[in-house]
């Protein structure tokens, strides 16, 4: 089940790529709001859909090596999320995740995997579930919680905030208020997420997506990794197929 494994950290994980020319932008010192404003601002931004479809370039990095794939994406909001992978246009692998079961089949190993949700997340140590996924797919806040504090950083608002379990920091590029950066500090478990969102358009001539996702995941069991995502042929609120079948003959694994 290698491959498979390496696919699920793909967009299970959503770890993120190297930041390294992700630099702030500099400027003139932003005159500083209150967490109202900026959570209605985060509110007012995030993308909302029935329906998602969409084609991804996927890289793919850790400490044993990388890889690079091109995926269809489809997710109905709060029900299901469908993914199929391909090399070389050759499908390796198709996933579909619902917020209490997730499902692989490996066609590299004739392979295929049921396991609750809850596997991938002690397996993998995700620091979100279902909705922290979908959130993260559509380019939205994963959490939020009544303890915020805003801030400015460089030439960027911050909003701060913390629960038992986890810290969040989201930071925001005025003047149009877009979520640009998210940092989630799972300080129980020693799991930190941070993701960096670009190349915003125009969806559905209202909502503004980001087309390229990095994401950087820190965890003492699984080490650094990371994945870029660059998102091309969206469409929303289209009713989508999500075909999965489990061939016969293919094994299950425990």
């Amino acid at each position: 089940m290698k491959y498979t494994t390496q696919i699920m950290l793909l967009f299970v994980l959503m770890a993120a790529a190297s930041c390294k020319n992700m630099r702030f932008a500099q400027g003139e010192s932003l005159k500083p709001k209150n967490e109202r404003v900026l959570m209605k601002k985060l509110l007012e931004n995030s993308v909302s859909a029935e329906w998602l479809a969409a084609k991804a370039k996927i890289s793919y990095d850790d400490e044993y090596g990388g890889e690079t794939f091109s995926a269809n994406i489809r997710l109905r909001k709060d029900s299901v999320i469908w993914m199929n992978f391909k090399k070389f246009s050759i499908e390796g692998a198709r996933v579909l995740l619902t917020p209490d079961s997730i499902f692989v089949i490996d066609r590299i190993n004739n392979q295929y995997l049921a396991k609750p949700f809850e596997y991938a997340q002690k397996e993998y140590s995700l620091p979100v579930g279902f909705h922290g996924l979908q959130a993260m797919l559509l380019g939205n806040p994963v959490f939020f919680s009544k303890e915020t504090e805003a801030g400015v950083d460089s030439a960027r608002y911050t909003l701060a905030q913390k629960t038992e379990n986890l810290n969040a920091t989201y930071w925001l590029e005025s003047p149009e208020m877009l979520l640009r950066r998210f940092l989630i500090d799972d300080f129980r478990n020693k799991r930190t997420m941070d993701v960096f969102s670009s190349d915003y358009r125009e969806l559905d001539g209202k909502q503004q997506f980001s087309y390229v996702r990095s994401f950087n995941l820190k965890s003492p069991d699984l080490g650094k990794m990371s994945v870029t995502v660059e998102f091309s042929k969206i469409e929303v609120n289209v009713p989508q197929e999500m075909k999965f079948e489990i061939p016969s003959g293919y094994e299950r694994v425990n």
